[in-house]
């Protein structure tokens, strides 16, 4: 798949996520609908080199992940609000080096809970307990890609946040390229997963 087609790619993901996540009940399902795409242009697939190919994949993809994507979605929601709640209190208490630490440990064990279950959801049909712990032990088995990743996005997410201040322009491609991101190294993790190494019989 050639570069231009993978950004003509992303553009309209990105679109597309935008408008599902109006409803905002709907986010969940959206974003999980997203990296159903992205984690395709990742491994340049043919079936999303066309637009009509990702409205196709996108739609369907959404309209499978309804439930489990509003279930994730609220999950997120709520590792945000208590995320916020501990800053507030932090603030209010006074920080100190111990505050900062607990305050970091919680936001990476929030993120590594989140990380893959989007991706996971958009891959596989489970349960959504087992894919929270999937998400966490994936994240632990392949530590090194999967800090790298979230390194990279931090930075992108940082850049986006900034480009709030010039009429939010960063919000028409970056969120898709967040998700491009982690499915570069979502779909490498879940190739081995699907075809471990066969064992040579003595």
């Amino acid at each position: 798949m050639t570069t231009g087609k993978k950004i003509l790619g992303l553009l309209c993901v990105n679109i597309l996520w935008l408008v599902c996540c109006i409803p905002v009940i709907t986010a969940g399902a959206s974003t999980c609908a997203a990296f159903a795409v992205t984690l395709r242009l990742a491994d340049d697939d043919e079936e999303v080199s066309s637009v009509r190919g990702v409205l196709q994949r996108f739609f369907k993809a959404f309209r499978q992940d309804l439930l489990q994507g509003f279930l994730i979605f609220v999950f997120t929601l709520v590792c945000a609000g208590l995320g916020g709640l501990f800053i507030y209190l932090a603030l209010d208490y006074g920080l100190n080096l111990i505050i900062i630490g607990l305050l970091a440990v919680y936001f990476l064990v929030a993120l590594v809970f989140n990380f893959y279950s989007y991706p996971l959801i958009a891959r596989y049909s489970n349960t959504f307990v087992n894919t929270l712990r999937n998400s966490v032990a994936l994240f632990a088995q392949y530590a090194k890609p999967s800090l790298k990743t979230l390194g990279i996005v931090i930075i992108e997410a940082a850049v986006l946040a900034l480009t709030f201040k010039f009429y939010f322009l960063g919000i028409l491609i970056l969120p898709s390229i967040i998700f491009y991101t982690i499915s570069r190294t979502a779909k490498d993790i879940f190739f081995r997963l699907e075809n471990p190494p066969k064992r040579v019989e003595e």
